[in-house]
């Protein structure tokens, strides 16, 4: 916890008029495999990322205060947590949410002050969101709950904030990776209880984070199409909500049988392509077998750019994910691979280069792209750091 410095808790300070008493701070996540199948209950690797969002605290039993470096200060009152439509910050919405859900869930809930400073760069396709809901639940853990709220409940009521107080769908990919520690392979067949398993990740490849042109502003519709289409098949085919619910030997004849737009089609198989994806991906990591790793990932890219189709937004090719996907493929061969990176159409790619070729490879980037969109990225061990001061 020594890199914390002494800007922000001199913020706290200077806010707040008191020293602070706690220093925490959680992690993005990193989707490894299993692009877009969380949210029809499907199989994903997803692990926490070295990119952190940090607080220092202090309990404060009836207010939640929150100054967020580069934001407006705000704060409410514990009482007052019911979801306002007119409400429309962002962080202030994901906090109430997060304290709603753990008070119904039958948690102690209170108020604290903090200073908090995101590490996580804008864009960079980690899930700043699901850390700062993370962020929040653990906070309220520590310091009214003995940190012992269960990991998948911190991950559940961040995915309750996200949906209902913020209004974005999305599975529970994200938070069971801001909020499980390390390295995990998911199955969302029971989406209530997933079935979660801490893997060892010891495979010879540095991780890398190339933000590609623009940002995620305006692209809600084209992420809620992919699930809806998906749902959509699934009526179809056995009249039921999600697709984990239509597995069979035959589905993918059965799926092109389907009297449905094609595009539609292609969102269903990939969702069972994928899965089989994320289970080559696991058994490589479960036996150390480099290359099998990468040529799952190298599946799970050529599904998502010709199945879902959202490695672009059609009409912006150029600096696209899909565009440094196709330069850094043509330089790495089989040193390495790339994929799609969360959901897509804009944000980043995720690149795996074989340790040997990882100096070469910086170089090569650091010509191609300007270091503020380049992020050379580790596997966290923890979720979450807490510490009394």
């Amino acid at each position: 916890m020594n890199y914390y410095g002494s800007r922000l808790e001199r913020q706290f300070v200077r806010i707040f008029k008191s020293a602070p008493d706690y220093a925490i701070d959680t992690g993005g996540r990193y989707e490894i495999c299993g692009n877009h199948t969380d949210h029809n209950h499907g199989l994903c690797l997803v692990a926490n990322a070295s990119l952190r969002i940090k607080a220092y605290l202090k309990k404060n039993e009836t207010k939640v205060r929150i100054k967020s470096a580069g934001y407006s200060y705000f704060e409410f009152d514990v009482s007052d947590i019911e979801f306002d439509k007119n409400e429309l910050n962002k962080t202030l919405l994901l906090a109430k949410g997060v304290l709603f859900r753990l008070k119904e869930l039958g948690y102690k809930i209170g108020g604290f002050d903090a200073t908090i400073e995101s590490k996580i760069p804008d864009g960079s396709g980690v899930s700043s969101s699901a850390a700062i809901e993370s962020l929040f639940g653990y906070i309220i853990s520590y310091l009214y709950n003995d940190g012992k709220i269960p990991q998948i409940d911190i991950a559940k009521t961040g995915k309750f904030s996200e949906n209902v107080y913020f209004g974005k769908p999305s599975g529970l990919l994200d938070q069971v990776g801001t909020s499980f520690d390390s390295f995990n392979y998911i199955d969302f067949k029971d989406v209530e209880n997933p079935i979660i398993q801490t893997l060892p990740f010891n495979l010879p490849l540095k991780l890398f984070l190339i933000k590609s042109a623009g940002d995620h502003a305006n692209l809600t519709p084209l992420y809620a199409e992919i699930p809806s289409a998906m749902k959509r098949c699934a009526k179809l085919l056995n009249n039921k909500e999600v697709l984990r619910e239509c597995e069979s030997d035959d589905v993918i004849s059965r799926i092109d049988k389907l009297e449905i737009k094609e595009d539609d089609k292609k969102k269903a198989r990939h969702f069972f392509n994928e899965n089989n994806h994320v289970l080559l991906a696991k058994e490589a990591i479960e036996t150390n077998d480099v290359e099998k790793f990468l040529s799952a990932i190298r599946l799970s890219q050529d599904s998502s750019k010709n199945n879902l189709k959202n490695t672009f937004v059609e009409g912006e090719y150029e600096d696209s994910p899909q565009n440094i996907i196709d330069v850094v493929t043509e330089y790495l061969g089989d040193k390495g691979a790339a994929r799609i990176h969360g959901g897509g159409f804009k944000g980043t790619v995720i690149i795996f280069v074989k340790n040997e070729h990882a100096k070469d490879f910086r170089k090569f980037i650091s010509e191609k792209y300007s270091k503020e969109r380049i992020f050379e990225v580790t596997i966290s061990s923890k979720a979450v750091n807490f510490k009394k001061l």
